[in-house]
């Protein structure tokens, strides 16, 4: 499962662990609108910590 495949209403849930703004997927990635930090997607889940980022 690729972030592509993560609805954008299950990301409207969910925000940035760092600036607190929304996120999107991009590609393989999930990319922080705020302060464009990206996280990695691992087997589908979103990893969302701070010490991840891409």
């Amino acid at each position: 499962m690729s972030a592509e495949s993560l609805p954008a209403t299950d990301l409207r849930w969910v925000v940035c662990p760092v600036c607190h703004q929304p996120l999107e997927s991009v590609g393989n990635i999930i990319s922080c609108q705020g302060c464009g930090r990206r996280y990695p997607v691992l087997d589908g889940i979103p990893v969302l910590l701070a010490d991840r980022v891409l």
